[in-house]
């Protein structure tokens, strides 16, 4: 995945299907790897451009999968690869915790359900 990809389906300019569509091939290996007890499992990041996520992108990422235009791999993914860049700047701390706590879903207690996603959204505002 491009940080470019990401910051467009983010801000609007391109649909979280088309994200979607792109990075399809690298969640699926991702969903294969994480039924594997102990595997590592390798995140396609491509920072060609540096990112910010702001309280109002990841609004946007969380309706989308709550929505259905996105898994809860392809959410899991993304926020795992927001976690290992280096060219990723959050606009605050509670929002990097929440995307953290949304990475790697087999640490932080598997996927999230539509339930919890909904108060993430009212969380976020």
């Amino acid at each position: 995945m491009n940080t470019s990809d990401l910051e467009n389906a983010l801000n609007g300019y391109s649909s979280a299907q088309t994200l979607a569509d792109k990075i399809s091939k690298e969640v699926e290996e991702y969903k294969l790897l994480l039924k594997k007890a102990g595997s590592s499992i390798p995140l396609r990041f491509n920072e060609d451009k540096g990112i910010f996520p702001s309280n109002s992108s990841i609004r946007k990422l969380l309706k989308e999968t709550f929505e259905g235009a996105l898994s809860n791999a392809h959410l899991a993914y993304i926020c795992d690869c927001l976690t290992l860049g280096e060219r990723v700047l959050f606009e605050s701390d509670d929002l990097k915790d929440l995307i953290f706590d949304l990475a790697d879903p087999e640490i932080n207690g598997g996927f999230k359900t539509p339930e919890e996603i909904a108060y993430l959204l009212n969380k976020l505002g």
